[in-house]
């Protein structure tokens, strides 16, 4: 280490210009490291169940295609399944905005109703002219001579979009496949580059086993949890006589896995689909967003603290300062891949002393 590096005043600057170099490179490198990150999480869950197939005599590389074919059909049959659900539920909404702006100006005093109105008018009034004038300007033949190049691109938009996204899960398929093939080899380089030291590699192998348990858990308990919230807001929203409750319990079991924001955004949704239904209204709305919420409060504060580990017990503002961050840093994956993150890292500064302060910022 050089003398600068050595002295305490250069100590912190250094440290904070690395973190801001990471960060950005984080940024920067997001579309080739967030399918790596997820084919981390997704190994690391799916290994558990490798592991108890190779221990039935199963080949590990027989049981991981096993396991991930059928993972790959039973989402494909889900989603050919709620297809029809999820286009009824998209196509509500603008019916329940439509509700919703008309009960809002109802709401609203007559005064203020009439001002609304009359500002819509004279807005609709000044796009009618810029038609007419556009019109005079531009024959018809010309104007969808015009819309065609928008079309095209739109289209064009929409086939990159479906090959960006087929080409990310076939990333994320084959590297899950590698990485559930390799099995325990990958640990045991990982100890091999830690160095000769004994300590060292004893480090290593701690901080590796501990990530690896504690990634387990917490994705064990994020599925056992979501798929309770599930399970439970389509069971309240059938009750309810909600319209596509199948749909929106498993969107509300996918969006629990987001703190704070997830909920919220479930909640928000069913509150306008409230407008939707038929002969609904304001308390409808309520009751429905209202109930959806209630079950997530109650699994977020009562079910899962318990079934929680050490490592994933953070505390609220860590969580809530950690989900700011890497959304800034990924933009919705890094929503959703937070608090896994979060959890690995705590896990590596328990285990490193000269990290040990962080940890202990983050802990409850």
């Amino acid at each position: 280490m050089s003398a600068y590096a050595r002295d305490s005043r250069y100590l912190i600057p250094l440290w904070a210009l690395a973190i801001v170099a990471l960060l950005f490179f984080l940024q920067a490198a997001a579309s080739l490291l967030i399918p790596v990150v997820l084919g981390f999480l997704i190994s690391a869950a799916l290994e558990p169940v490798v592991a108890w197939l190779a221990r039935h005599h199963l080949p590990r590389a027989a049981g991981t295609s096993l396991l991930l074919l059928t993972l790959v059909g039973l989402s494909g049959w889900a989603s050919y399944g709620l297809q029809d659900e999820a286009r009824q539920a998209i196509d509500s909404l603008p019916t329940a905005a439509a509700r919703a702006r008309e009960l809002a100006v109802n709401q609203i005093g007559k005064g203020a109703g009439a001002s609304i109105r009359q500002a819509a008018d004279e807005l609709n009034g000044n796009v009618k002219a810029q038609s007419r004038d556009s019109g005079a300007r531009t024959s018809p033949p010309q104007d969808a001579a015009r819309a065609l190049p928008d079309l095209s691109g739109l289209l064009r938009l929409g086939i990159q979009s479906v090959f960006a996204l087929a080409g990310y899960v076939m990333v994320i398929f084959f590297l899950v496949f590698f990485l559930l093939l390799s099995g325990h080899h990958i640990r045991s380089r990982l100890i091999e580059v830690a160095g000769a030291d004994v300590e060292r590699r004893r480090t290593v192998a701690t901080i590796v086993n501990d990530i690896n348990s504690q990634i387990e858990r917490f994705l064990l308990v994020r599925l056992v949890t979501s798929t309770l919230v599930g399970v439970l807001t389509w069971l309240v929203l059938v009750w309810l006589e909600v319209q596509n409750a199948a749909f929106w319990g498993i969107l509300a079991g996918v969006f629990n896995s987001i703190p704070y924001f997830g909920p919220v955004i479930v909640s928000g949704g069913l509150f306008v689909v409230g407008f939707a239904q038929d002969g609904g209204g304001i308390r409808d709305a309520l009751a429905i967003a209202g109930a959806a919420l209630v079950i997530t409060s109650i699994e977020g504060w009562l079910i899962t603290p318990p079934l929680m580990g050490k490592a994933e017990r953070m505390s609220a503002l860590a969580v809530f300062l950690g989900l700011l961050l890497w959304t800034w840093v990924w933009g919705a994956w890094g929503t959703i891949l937070a608090v896994p993150m979060l959890v690995i890292l705590k896990s590596v500064a328990d285990h490193v002393p000269s990290l040990r302060p962080v940890g202990r910022l983050m802990a409850p």
